[in-house]
């Protein structure tokens, strides 16, 4: 790095305060209200209600769990049975 960023960079960081986080409920309520409003409408996963932009053509989401490759006809290897 240059003497001169260095300098900048030296003089920023006691500028810098951290602020104290205090949790406020009605602001947190007000943002999933607002989350909400967005998904409103959205389709989602048959089997895990996860809230997509599209689902595929067995109305899945794009995950590839064990659960989803069963669901759309994947082949899933079978686990071992632990001792």
């Amino acid at each position: 790095m240059s003497v001169a960023l260095e300098t900048l960079i030296a003089r920023s960081l006691p500028a810098v305060e951290e602020k104290e986080c205090t949790p406020n409920r009605e602001v947190t309520l007000e943002q999933l209200r607002i989350v909400d409003m967005i998904h409103e409408g959205k389709p989602q996963c048959r089997l895990c209600g996860q809230t997509v932009n599209r689902l595929d053509q067995f109305r899945l989401c794009s995950k590839v769990s064990d659960a989803h490759k069963e669901r759309r006809g994947d082949p899933v290897p079978r686990r071992k049975a632990a001792r």
